[in-house]
């Protein structure tokens, strides 16, 4: 997981957005924020709609493709679980939150992780028309502090980065995109992804991608702040792609480094549905474990001493000041590039990838639709000879 985006999410096929790989403020910053940001944006299972351009109309309901066949000789993966109670409570959950026509939060991620210590403080908008907010501004890093801007009014979807000295700015027109990605032969896998890249997936992708990512099998009732919640707690479903610092795969059994965040906790809203506060966990080994090396006369090299003890890794990410359906103005979403600033527009080579992404699924189906259909005939038709020329030659 550290450096590595979240195991369990499903791989999709990539169509450039506005950029994929954010800007690395500092490794120890990457390797923590993809523990919790890899829930926030990436992709989900479920097919969900484009949002929708003001005076669009919605496009018709796309069914989610068979799961495909297991090819021969491969065994077929196992049948999926079923949820447990606490999974169902997320799953009501998500869809509270996609039903939210408005909302306003501030939001604080605290890291310790690999002897750094950081803070991701932000905010979060949302209202109709397509229009979002989302800043964040990461303290505590040497010479690493930074902020991300996310803006989008329903027209232009901008994008604004400032690392130290360095100032970027992107921005895409929605509506042509839209267009296409509401097409009936637009992949929903494909739909999903692009919207999550350009920032359009709020908290229900969060739950979605810890959804998918921790099994969730232990709940209780408690309070935060005097409101009511669902506390609920979890461990990862597998540790496929979980690589250590050296970018080396983890074992497949005992336990997890200790830098490694490995136990979730999810503070829901009873009565919304809202996660009001998420926790990544490292776990202490009740072992301390041998760290040294061997030298050539199979002995150990120094004392236990000078074992290196890792700390726990902690990762906190609180929302306070949760507004649901309140009113936002709209002069929040409003944002223009410096006239001398250097402007990055990707519209059009966006909307060419996702024209040929729909050529090539419609394509697909269409051949998938000739080989279910078959012969035209169930048997061939006989042809009769023609009579014999009677006149005698």
């Amino acid at each position: 997981m550290i450096g590595h985006s979240c195991p369990c999410l499903e791989e999709l096929p990539y169509i450039q957005t506005m950029y994929h790989k954010r800007t690395d403020l500092h490794g120890a910053a990457l390797a923590a924020s993809m523990l919790l940001t890899a829930a926030l944006t990436w992709t989900t299972h479920a097919p969900a709609q484009a949002p929708q351009p003001s005076g669009a109309q919605p496009p018709a309901p796309v069914a989610p493709a068979p799961a495909p066949a297991a090819p021969a000789g491969k065994p077929a993966e196992p049948p999926q679980e079923p949820p447990t109670e606490a999974e169902r409570l997320i799953d009501l959950a998500i869809k509270k939150i996609a039903g939210l026509k408005s909302v306003s939060a501030d939001m604080v991620q605290n890291v310790v992780m690999l002897k750094q210590k950081f803070d991701i403080k932000g905010r979060y908008l949302k209202a109709a028309d397509s229009r979002t907010y989302l800043k964040l501004a990461v303290s505590g890093l040497p010479d690493s502090d930074g902020t991300i801007l996310q803006v989008c009014d329903g027209e232009t979807l901008w994008e604004y980065q400032q690392i130290l000295e360095s100032r970027v700015y992107r921005k895409l027109s929605i509506k042509p995109i839209f267009e296409r990605l509401n097409s009936p032969d637009m992949d929903p896998k494909t739909r999903d992804q692009i919207l999550n890249q350009m920032g359009f997936a709020g908290p229900d992708a969060l739950l979605v991608g810890l959804r998918k990512s921790v099994r969730f099998d232990q709940k209780e009732e408690d309070t935060l702040d005097g409101k009511a919640m669902w506390v609920l707690h979890g461990t990862w479903r597998n540790r496929n792609g979980l690589v250590g610092p050296d970018q080396r795969p983890l074992p497949a059994t005992g336990p997890l480094p200790a830098y490694v965040p490995s136990l979730a906790t999810l503070y829901l809203g009873k009565d919304d549905g809202w996660p009001y506060r998420m926790e990544l966990l490292g776990k202490v080994p009740t072992i301390l474990y041998d760290t040294r090396r061997i030298g050539p006369d199979g002995k150990v090299i120094g004392s236990r001493s000078s074992i290196e003890r890792i700390d726990a890794s902690e990762i906190r990410l609180v929302y306070s000041n949760v507004q649901l359906n309140a009113a936002v103005r709209p002069e929040e979403f409003a944002f223009q590039a410096p006239p001398n600033a250097t402007v990055e527009d990707n519209t059009e080579i966006i909307i060419k990838g996702l024209d040929q992404a729909i050529l090539v699924q419609t394509m697909q189906k269409r051949a998938e639709a000739a080989r279910q259909e078959g012969p035209v005939l169930d048997q061939p038709i006989d042809i009769p000879k023609p009579p014999a020329d009677p006149t005698p030659k």
